[in-house]
């Protein structure tokens, strides 16, 4: 959902890239600096230093929106680097939610578990069909997730509400999201296989 914005604020990436490419490392190592960023939230997570927390998940997260931005400004952008960004933001967010694991074990393995769902749901169609990676119609994206476990932590760290633990309603909003999000991939999984089968576009290996 969120995630169709970047294209939209491109341009924005870019001047704020154009701005940070002097630093004298290679695109792909910009993209690995999220996982050391996310040790450390987790590791403030952990520890219930929300505050913290918050501001090593933000930074983790800013690599992911500038990485691409700062690949081209450096003119290093590559389908290895494409990939390379996929592979350290799953790293990243699991990082982040085994910090999380500390104290609310049970909400984490879940709310990790359907990311892990709905993140698988969309490239196994492509065992089926050729795809690509146009933007699916579901909530529940890696940006939405983000930016609701940003909201949480900022809540944590301002309100105390009685009876309420934030980070708790944090995790279990994402979970839901995130499998409401996992259930839509599904169903527009379906409609890309039935569209195919109705043009003969299944991979070969399929057919009979």
């Amino acid at each position: 959902m969120l995630g169709q914005l970047r294209k939209d604020v491109k341009p924005s990436l870019r001047k704020v890239a154009r701005l940070i490419s002097f630093l004298p490392i290679t695109a792909n190592q910009f993209t690995f600096l999220a996982i050391p960023l996310s040790v450390i939230a987790a590791y403030f997570l952990a520890t219930e230093n929300y505050l913290y927390g918050l501001i090593f998940v933000i930074f983790s997260v800013l690599i992911d929106v500038f990485d691409g931005s700062f690949a081209e400004e450096k003119k290093q952008k590559s389908h290895f680097g494409n990939y390379f960004d996929a592979m350290v933001d799953k790293i990243v967010e699991a990082i982040i939610y085994f910090g999380l694991a500390f104290n609310y074990s049970l909400l984490a393995f879940v709310c990790f578990s359907t990311i892990m769902l709905i993140s698988y749901a969309k490239p196994r169609v492509a065992l089926v069909i050729e795809t690509d990676n146009h933007d699916w119609p579901a909530i529940g994206e890696r940006a939405d997730r983000l930016l609701l476990l940003i909201i949480g932590l900022f809540i944590a760290n301002i309100i105390t509400i009685p009876n309420i633990d934030p980070i708790q309603m944090t995790l279990a909003i994402i979970t839901i999201f995130t499998f409401v999000g996992f259930i839509q991939r599904i169903l527009y999984a379906r409609k890309l296989i039935e569209k195919a089968l109705r043009e003969d576009k299944i991979l070969p290996y399929l057919k009979k």
